[in-house]
């Protein structure tokens, strides 16, 4: 049986997101049942979280409304983790690069985000490919087919919708008509990227 092997790195990660936003990353990881801790370092809180197998610290700077993930360098090895924390960095405006390793002998990808928008993705796989984001926002995935990990885009898209969904639900019972009408455009716009790039599966 061949053996699955995982790994990416993230580098010089600043994003800015609310408590809110937080919290619904916070319930993204117990539904994986993973186990999440707590630790105060001055102005800094480390989110402790455990999958079980290994511990990965992420730091959050605390500011009156608001929390600024700030990361140097960090290494995690939970495919789940990553798109988690690539979800936050698209939807809240987040710089920083992303490096994945697949395979022992697999391709390496290389993605620089700026304000939430992936400005490049680099491939080597022996060769080396760029691919450029064209239009400021998220890649057209049909114009450059496999290239751009289909599987793992089609994952981060899923966990968007999630969270949309609970956001909706949120929305909802607090009866703010601008708040749903604004998650239900969102989700519009999920879904058919999802059917979109599932095609490319």
């Amino acid at each position: 049986m061949s053996y699955y092997y995982y790994e990416a790195e993230f580098n010089n990660l600043h994003v800015e997101l609310s408590k809110h936003a937080l919290h619904q990353f916070i319930k993204k990881m117990m539904n994986e049942n993973f186990s999440l801790f707590w630790r105060y370092e001055d102005d800094t809180i480390l989110l402790i979280i455990d999958n079980h197998e290994t511990l990965y610290e992420i730091p959050f700077v605390r500011n009156n409304d608001f929390l600024t993930l700030d990361v140097e360098f960090l290494t995690v090895y939970d495919e789940i983790i990553v798109e988690a924390l690539e979800v936050i960095i698209s939807r809240f405006y987040g710089n920083g690069v992303v490096k994945k390793f697949t395979g022992t002998g697999g391709p390496q990808y290389i993605t620089s985000y700026k304000t939430g928008s992936i400005q490049s993705i680099i491939e080597i796989d022996g060769s080396e490919k760029i691919i450029m984001n064209r239009n400021g926002s998220i890649v057209e995935y049909r114009e450059y087919g496999h290239n751009l990990e289909p599987q793992t885009v089609y994952n981060i898209t899923k966990m968007e919708i999630d969270y949309e969904l609970m956001e909706l639900h949120e929305a909802i019972q607090e009866n703010d008509e601008q708040k749903i009408k604004s998650h239900k455009k969102r989700l519009r716009k999920l879904l058919n990227r999802k059917e979109e790039v599932s095609q490319l599966l």
